[in-house]
């Protein structure tokens, strides 16, 4: 398999293209984290360059793999918190 690594050529909608392609469900997943990622002022340069050594090494070490499993979890588990908070107070609203 010959992995297509010079990505000079692509432009926004060669890569919305991309994008709707059945396999294209990691790369989707992908941007959109960076996305949200670049929105947030806590991840800042260093961050996105250990995001690019990753990257160009192709690799993530299995601890690193692991403790960000758990994290995400951790995080999962706020933002479900947060959203359950947040629905019982609009229900709250609503009743009263």
């Amino acid at each position: 398999m010959n992995a297509i690594t010079n990505t000079d050529f692509c432009s926004v909608p060669e890569v919305l293209l991309m994008l709707r392609a059945p396999g294209a469900g990691w790369l989707a997943t992908l941007l959109t984290a960076l996305d949200e990622a670049s929105r947030d002022p806590d991840f800042n340069a260093y961050h996105r360059a250990i995001i690019g050594r990753y990257l160009d090494e192709q690799a993530v070490p299995a601890a690193v793999a692991e403790a960000s499993r758990q994290r995400t979890l951790q995080f999962e588990d706020a933002l479900v918190e947060t959203i359950q908070s947040d629905s019982r107070r609009v229900d709250h609203q609503v009743a009263c």
